[in-house]
Protein backbone atom coordinates (compact mmCIF):
# COMPACT_ATOMS: atom_id res chain seq x y z
CA UNK A 1 0.00 0.00 0.00
CA UNK A 2 2.86 2.56 0.87
CA UNK A 3 4.52 1.91 -2.59
CA UNK A 4 1.31 2.23 -4.51
CA UNK A 5 0.52 5.61 -2.84
CA UNK A 6 4.01 6.74 -3.47
CA UNK A 7 4.03 5.55 -7.14
CA UNK A 8 0.73 7.40 -7.34
CA UNK A 9 1.41 10.61 -5.34
CA UNK A 10 0.70 12.95 -8.16
CA UNK A 11 -2.58 11.69 -9.08
CA UNK A 12 -3.28 11.62 -5.63
CA UNK A 13 -2.49 15.14 -5.33
CA UNK A 14 -4.07 16.23 -8.31
CA UNK A 15 -7.40 14.53 -7.12
CA UNK A 16 -7.29 15.73 -3.91
CA UNK A 17 -7.05 19.67 -5.97
CA UNK A 18 -10.03 18.71 -8.23
CA UNK A 19 -12.12 17.88 -4.76
CA UNK A 20 -11.11 20.86 -2.74
CA UNK A 21 -11.73 23.05 -6.02
CA UNK A 22 -15.24 21.61 -5.87
CA UNK A 23 -15.78 21.87 -2.96
CA UNK A 24 -14.63 25.51 -3.16
CA UNK A 25 -16.94 26.14 -5.84
CA UNK A 26 -20.32 24.02 -4.53
CA UNK A 27 -19.35 26.82 -0.89
CA UNK A 28 -19.17 29.51 -3.51
CA UNK A 29 -22.48 29.14 -5.22
CA UNK A 30 -24.33 28.40 -1.88
CA UNK A 31 -22.47 31.47 -0.77
CA UNK A 32 -23.56 33.76 -3.52
CA UNK A 33 -26.99 32.42 -3.47
CA UNK A 34 -27.32 33.52 0.27
CA UNK A 35 -26.05 36.57 -0.89
CA UNK A 36 -28.63 36.82 -3.64
CA UNK A 37 -31.61 36.39 -1.80
CA UNK A 38 -30.37 38.37 1.08
CA UNK A 39 -29.88 41.67 -1.29
CA UNK A 40 -32.88 41.29 -3.56
CA UNK A 41 -35.91 42.95 -3.46
CA UNK A 42 -38.75 41.26 -1.58
CA UNK A 43 -42.46 43.14 -1.46
CA UNK A 44 -45.57 41.72 0.52
CA UNK A 45 -49.12 42.71 -0.35
CA UNK A 46 -51.35 41.92 2.04
CA UNK A 47 -55.12 41.76 3.55
CA UNK A 48 -55.64 42.93 6.88
CA UNK A 49 -58.59 43.92 9.70
CA UNK A 50 -61.42 41.56 8.37
CA UNK A 51 -62.26 39.83 5.17
CA UNK A 52 -65.40 41.91 3.57
CA UNK A 53 -64.65 44.41 1.42
CA UNK A 54 -63.77 46.81 4.12
CA UNK A 55 -60.73 44.95 4.77
CA UNK A 56 -57.59 47.07 4.10
CA UNK A 57 -54.75 46.94 2.02
CA UNK A 58 -50.86 47.57 2.45
CA UNK A 59 -47.82 47.02 0.99
CA UNK A 60 -44.76 46.03 3.01
CA UNK A 61 -41.00 46.16 2.43
CA UNK A 62 -39.48 42.68 3.60
CA UNK A 63 -36.08 43.83 1.41
CA UNK A 64 -32.87 44.66 3.33
CA UNK A 65 -32.45 48.21 2.03
CA UNK A 66 -35.44 50.57 1.41
CA UNK A 67 -36.91 50.69 -2.08
CA UNK A 68 -38.34 53.42 -3.75
CA UNK A 69 -42.37 52.77 -4.61
CA UNK A 70 -43.12 53.78 -8.39
CA UNK A 71 -46.63 53.77 -9.03
CA UNK A 72 -49.53 51.13 -7.44
CA UNK A 73 -51.55 49.40 -10.18
CA UNK A 74 -55.05 47.87 -9.27
CA UNK A 75 -56.89 45.39 -11.97
CA UNK A 76 -60.45 44.42 -11.72
CA UNK A 77 -61.65 41.57 -13.81
CA UNK A 78 -65.00 40.21 -14.38
CA UNK A 79 -67.08 38.00 -16.84
CA UNK A 80 -67.39 40.81 -19.12
CA UNK A 81 -64.32 43.67 -17.62
CA UNK A 82 -60.83 44.29 -17.05
CA UNK A 83 -60.10 47.33 -15.42
CA UNK A 84 -56.46 48.70 -14.34
CA UNK A 85 -55.96 51.99 -12.62
CA UNK A 86 -53.50 53.93 -10.55
CA UNK A 87 -54.07 54.26 -7.07
CA UNK A 88 -50.66 55.59 -6.37
CA UNK A 89 -51.62 58.86 -5.38
CA UNK A 90 -54.62 59.57 -3.35
CA UNK A 91 -58.21 60.92 -4.77
CA UNK A 92 -59.03 64.73 -3.27
CA UNK A 93 -62.50 63.47 -3.22
CA UNK A 94 -61.54 60.96 -0.67
CA UNK A 95 -59.99 63.17 1.63
CA UNK A 96 -59.10 66.81 2.91
CA UNK A 97 -56.13 68.13 0.91
CA UNK A 98 -53.02 68.42 3.24
CA UNK A 99 -50.76 70.42 3.27
CA UNK A 100 -47.91 68.56 2.76
CA UNK A 101 -48.32 67.18 -0.82
CA UNK A 102 -46.27 64.09 0.31
CA UNK A 103 -49.42 62.32 1.89
CA UNK A 104 -51.30 62.79 -1.08
CA UNK A 105 -49.52 60.39 -2.59
CA UNK A 106 -48.01 56.63 -2.30
CA UNK A 107 -44.84 57.68 -4.10
CA UNK A 108 -42.15 57.46 -2.33
CA UNK A 109 -39.26 55.96 -0.17
CA UNK A 110 -40.42 52.68 1.88
CA UNK A 111 -37.95 51.62 4.32
CA UNK A 112 -36.92 48.09 5.23
CA UNK A 113 -39.46 46.64 7.92
CA UNK A 114 -41.95 50.11 6.86
CA UNK A 115 -45.51 49.51 5.12
CA UNK A 116 -47.93 51.81 3.48
CA UNK A 117 -52.01 51.52 3.66
CA UNK A 118 -53.47 52.44 -0.33
CA UNK A 119 -57.04 51.83 1.17
CA UNK A 120 -59.73 49.15 1.46
CA UNK A 121 -61.13 46.84 -1.08
CA UNK A 122 -63.93 48.65 -1.51
CA UNK A 123 -62.31 52.38 -1.90
CA UNK A 124 -59.82 50.59 -4.74
CA UNK A 125 -63.13 48.97 -6.42
CA UNK A 126 -64.39 52.81 -6.25
CA UNK A 127 -60.79 54.11 -7.85
CA UNK A 128 -61.48 51.25 -10.70
CA UNK A 129 -65.42 52.42 -11.08
CA UNK A 130 -64.57 56.45 -11.44
CA UNK A 131 -61.75 55.96 -13.41
CA UNK A 132 -64.51 54.08 -16.07
CA UNK A 133 -67.30 57.17 -15.02
CA UNK A 134 -69.59 54.18 -13.13
CA UNK A 135 -70.45 53.31 -9.59
CA UNK A 136 -69.53 50.83 -7.73
CA UNK A 137 -72.46 49.34 -7.55
CA UNK A 138 -72.13 48.40 -11.64
CA UNK A 139 -69.53 45.97 -10.34
CA UNK A 140 -71.02 44.47 -6.80
CA UNK A 141 -74.48 44.43 -7.34
CA UNK A 142 -74.59 41.41 -9.63
CA UNK A 143 -73.29 39.18 -6.86
CA UNK A 144 -70.59 38.13 -9.29
CA UNK A 145 -66.64 37.22 -8.52
CA UNK A 146 -64.61 39.80 -8.75
CA UNK A 147 -61.14 39.57 -9.00
CA UNK A 148 -58.91 41.72 -7.64
CA UNK A 149 -55.05 42.37 -8.57
CA UNK A 150 -52.78 44.61 -6.82
CA UNK A 151 -49.24 45.15 -8.28
CA UNK A 152 -46.22 47.47 -7.10
CA UNK A 153 -43.28 48.84 -9.12
CA UNK A 154 -40.58 50.24 -7.39
CA UNK A 155 -36.91 51.48 -7.80
CA UNK A 156 -34.24 49.13 -5.42
CA UNK A 157 -30.77 50.48 -5.06
CA UNK A 158 -28.91 46.88 -6.19
CA UNK A 159 -31.16 46.60 -9.47
CA UNK A 160 -30.56 47.92 -12.70
CA UNK A 161 -33.96 47.43 -13.73
CA UNK A 162 -37.05 48.36 -11.96
CA UNK A 163 -38.84 45.84 -9.41
CA UNK A 164 -42.34 44.65 -8.55
CA UNK A 165 -44.86 42.35 -7.24
CA UNK A 166 -48.26 41.65 -7.15
CA UNK A 167 -51.15 39.92 -5.92
CA UNK A 168 -54.44 38.30 -6.77
CA UNK A 169 -57.45 38.67 -4.42
CA UNK A 170 -60.85 37.15 -4.87
CA UNK A 171 -64.12 38.77 -3.77
CA UNK A 172 -67.03 36.50 -3.46
CA UNK A 173 -70.84 36.86 -1.87
CA UNK A 174 -71.27 34.71 0.59
CA UNK A 175 -74.46 34.68 2.25
CA UNK A 176 -75.35 37.97 2.90
CA UNK A 177 -71.90 39.65 2.39
CA UNK A 178 -68.54 40.15 0.65
CA UNK A 179 -65.97 38.37 1.40
CA UNK A 180 -62.45 39.01 -0.04
CA UNK A 181 -59.73 36.12 -0.47
CA UNK A 182 -56.18 36.06 -1.72
CA UNK A 183 -55.87 33.43 -4.18
CA UNK A 184 -52.40 32.89 -3.21
CA UNK A 185 -50.57 32.03 0.19
CA UNK A 186 -47.40 34.44 -0.84
CA UNK A 187 -47.03 37.44 -2.93
CA UNK A 188 -45.54 37.05 -6.14
CA UNK A 189 -42.07 38.52 -6.78
CA UNK A 190 -41.94 39.44 -10.40
CA UNK A 191 -38.14 38.70 -11.14
CA UNK A 192 -37.68 38.17 -14.34
CA UNK A 193 -35.70 40.22 -16.42
CA UNK A 194 -38.53 40.63 -19.19
CA UNK A 195 -40.78 40.73 -16.81
CA UNK A 196 -39.08 43.73 -15.49
CA UNK A 197 -38.43 45.27 -18.55
CA UNK A 198 -42.18 45.73 -19.19
CA UNK A 199 -42.76 47.35 -16.18
CA UNK A 200 -40.59 49.90 -17.17
CA UNK A 201 -42.23 50.43 -20.16
CA UNK A 202 -45.57 51.22 -18.47
CA UNK A 203 -43.54 53.76 -16.75
CA UNK A 204 -42.32 54.88 -19.64
CA UNK A 205 -45.21 55.08 -21.08
CA UNK A 206 -47.34 56.74 -18.66
CA UNK A 207 -44.66 59.56 -18.49
CA UNK A 208 -45.52 60.26 -21.98
CA UNK A 209 -48.66 60.73 -21.24
CA UNK A 210 -48.29 62.82 -17.87
CA UNK A 211 -45.85 65.18 -20.26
Amino acid sequence: MPDWLQNNANLISAASSVAMLAVWVIYLQVFLGGYRRQVRAKIVITRAVGRTLAAHCFISNMSSQAIYLEAVIVTLEGDDYRISVRVTDFDPAEAERPSDPRRETHQGPLHSGDQTWIGTFDTLIARAADSQGVTPGDFTASGRTIAIEVMVVADYLSEDLVVGAKRRFVAEWRGDTWVVSPQTIQTEQIRSRRARRRLTRLLADDSEQDA
